[in-house]
């Protein structure tokens, strides 16, 4: 009897901790909404601007079936290699300003980071 109460307290324990788990990665989720996070989708960047403070890190993934790139139109601060579907590219901004970037593939997507 007592080896019954134990292995019931062992299951709940392992369920407690598989929630507490799945919390964290929902947080991970929601800062990815948050707007660090730019999509290349239809041949464009979506949000086409984002507004971050310094210091913090934005992630492109191209769920585009073409390549892209995230090219700085001034300067090199934006440099990605091609990115084939699926692929992402992330870079940490710790400068203030605004900073403009196009696919050097496609001349029409064109976006804009600004970093507060």
């Amino acid at each position: 009897m007592k080896k019954r109460y134990i292995i019931l307290i062992l299951i709940f324990l392992l369920f407690i901790a598989g929630c507490s788990s799945n919390n964290q990665t929902s947080n991970q989720g929601n800062k990815e909404l948050s707007g660090l996070k730019v999509e290349i989708t239809g041949f464009a960047f979506s949000p086409q601007e984002l507004t971050i403070k310094t210091g913090e890190t934005v992630t492109w993934i191209n769920k585009d079936s073409v390549k892209h790139t995230i090219t700085s139109d001034s300067g090199s601060e934006l440099s990605s290699e091609m990115l084939s579907n699926s692929q992402t590219y992330s870079h940490i901004f710790n400068t203030k300003g605004a900073f403009n970037y196009h696919c050097s593939l496609h001349s029409s997507m064109t976006a804009k980071i600004i970093v507060e």
